[in-house]
């Protein structure tokens, strides 16, 4: 199993930038010096619940503060961007950083992010698969080329420098668990990027999906890669352990009130809504607790498929002395026990005897929501 941080700089009070983004620096540091493998970079746009608009500017900021962690989006929201120059700058850093980058895409879910660069929400998909096919274009064709969509068009021909440092192209990620996700991912030969928020029964049936649609396009079914992310926090004890929930729940209640647009001034209006999660239900499904459980809980993902963990530990203003113990005590107890865990051989048939995913629910980076697939 390969872990990482996933990083977007959640600010409830809205604290300077830099002060933000210096401090996530110091944790991705000390998770590179404890031998976690990568970081993850969100993206987000327009209030307090991520401060981070600009994902490869501040990857090649963490790229110049480490030496050897490798740095991924999770995810660059294709449909916010103009594919050819997100292809070039990828390109750039990925020459930059001589090969640690790998790219994580997603086709993005906040209507009031989307809105504020003018792209109605219902119009996400076909603009983000029509970008991912534009970006590998550029990476990959070295004869002048042109493209017709219908979003993305590329009337005159042009050839696209530089070519990625790594060949093809920097690993990909796809950010979603929709059926249609799923089967792009197997397509495009990506990596899905899941959420624990599901349970781990809708994460194997996504899984069996992702395996399936492999299988019927004739394609290799062995050492397949998927991604889990999860809320975190590793403490000497589960009580202490339980008590950072309150920072969690302003984060899921931010998530909540930017899909509504409950936006005023930058601020979400992050207070309690109706349906909220039970607690036993959610408790399960994030992963915090001391080194023993939390060991317990990867094994059960690693179990059923899952390679690599993005580690969201960084929510609703949690202090950054708090993050910098849980970063250290899981990487001094809990990585060591984990790291050379590959799932089973079973993992692959026993998945594939599962339901089909339903289709209703995709994970956009680092939160679940309902779309119809």
């Amino acid at each position: 199993m390969k872990f990482g941080l996933f990083m977007e700089w959640p600010n409830p009070s809205v604290r300077s930038f830099s002060s933000r983004f210096d401090e996530g620096i110091k944790q991705i540091q000390l998770s590179e010096e404890l031998g976690y493998d990568y970081v993850l970079i969100a993206e987000h746009h327009f209030s307090n619940y991520g401060f981070s608009p600009a994902p490869l500017l501040q990857a090649l900021k963490i790229a110049e503060s480490t030496d050897r962690i490798k740095i991924g989006t999770a995810a660059i929201i294709v449909p916010e961007w103009q594919p050819i120059r997100a292809a070039e700058e990828m390109a750039v850093l990925d020459h930059f950083t001589k090969g640690r980058v790998f790219c994580g895409v997603g086709r993005g879910y906040q209507p009031y992010e989307m809105g504020g660069f003018g792209i109605e929400l219902e119009e996400s998909r076909p603009r983000f698969q029509e970008g991912v096919e534009v970006m590998m274009k550029a990476w990959t064709e070295e004869e002048d080329w042109t493209y017709q969509g219908e979003f993305i068009k590329v009337d005159e021909p042009i050839t696209v420098f530089p070519k990625p440092y790594q060949k093809p192209h920097p690993p990909l990620w796809l950010a979603g668990s929709s059926e249609g996700s799923l089967k792009l991912a197997a397509a495009k030969d990506i990596t899905p990027l899941t959420s624990s928020m599901m349970g781990m029964d809708g994460v194997a049936s996504q899984f069996g999906s992702y395996v399936r649609a492999r299988k019927d396009l004739g394609k290799s079914v062995e050492d397949l890669q998927m991604s889990l992310q999860c809320m975190t926090h590793c403490a000497p004890t589960m009580e202490e352990a339980l008590n950072q929930l309150p920072y969690i729940r302003w984060q899921i209640r931010a998530q909540k009130a930017l899909t509504a647009k409950r936006v005023i001034n930058g601020k979400t209006q992050a207070e309690p809504y109706e349906g909220e999660m039970a607690q036993d239900i959610f408790l399960d499904r994030t992963y915090l607790g001391d080194p023993e459980s939390l060991i317990k809980k990867f094994k059960r993902a690693n179990d059923i498929g899952i390679t690599n963990i993005s580690l969201w530990m960084d929510w609703g203003g949690i202090e950054h002395e708090k993050l910098m113990r849980s970063i250290k005590l899981f990487g001094e107890e809990v990585l060591p026990v984990l790291k050379d865990l590959d799932p089973p051989e079973s993992a692959v048939t026993e998945v594939m005897s599962l339901d089909e995913v339903e289709g209703t629910f995709t994970v956009t980076g680092d939160r679940l929501s309902a779309d119809g697939g």
